[in-house]
């Protein structure tokens, strides 16, 4: 799962929402030093990624991706899942996607000042360029897989990428949908554990 998935989440708190947005940009000692509710939102991403990982079909979804994308087919499942929720949006989102968007971003620009500096720049962007809305449509994806590319040490691995999408949408739709209660489950769990003393 990408920003949207962590996002759509844990969009019940502002800070589960800022650890989500955080789980990937920070490592060791910058989590330690998060305050709790953050902290927790950072457990609550990792806890998402270990159960989309083992998850079956997910794993069958990057064996088709990996035959053309290799190494990247996580990376490229992780990003179309991201546009397969904004597709079934009405069924699986929290409220209507606008409302979802501006709350979020103004959660997370209200935490800034609790960011290491690269993600506070890496807020800025998403914010201004609205990357959530991205995920809704072919164009927006187009704009999402070319933003990979210097990122990559193989980015010829991503060409094809936007066919490999059509070929397997019925496979990626259906592994999001048999997956996303069961990351709303989990989620839950995050929400209902009561801060530590």
């Amino acid at each position: 799962m990408n920003f949207l998935a962590h996002l759509t989440l844990s969009h019940f708190s502002a800070d589960l929402q800022v650890g989500n947005y955080l789980g990937d940009l920070l490592r060791g000692k910058e989590v330690a030093q998060l305050r709790e509710g953050i902290h927790r939102g950072v457990l609550m991403h990792r806890a998402i990624d270990r159960l989309t990982d083992a998850d079956a079909d997910v794993r069958a979804v990057n064996r088709l991706l990996r035959s053309r994308h290799g190494r990247y087919a996580g990376v490229i499942s992780d990003i179309a899942f991201d546009h397969y929720l904004c597709r079934n949006w009405v069924l699986l989102g929290p409220v209507p996607f606008a409302l979802f968007t501006r709350t979020t971003y103004r959660n997370l620009l209200a935490a800034r000042e609790e960011m290491p500096e690269r993600a506070r720049r890496y807020v800025n962007g998403m914010v201004e360029d609205d990357w959530l809305s991205l995920y809704a449509t072919a164009d927006g994806m187009h704009k999402v897989f070319e933003r990979l590319l210097p990122r990559l040490s193989r980015p010829e691995k991503l060409a094809g990428v936007e066919e490999s999408l059509q070929e397997y949408d019925a496979a990626i739709n259906r592994a999001l949908l048999l997956l996303f209660p069961r990351l709303q489950s989990l989620a839950e769990s995050y929400r209902e554990q009561p801060p530590s003393p």
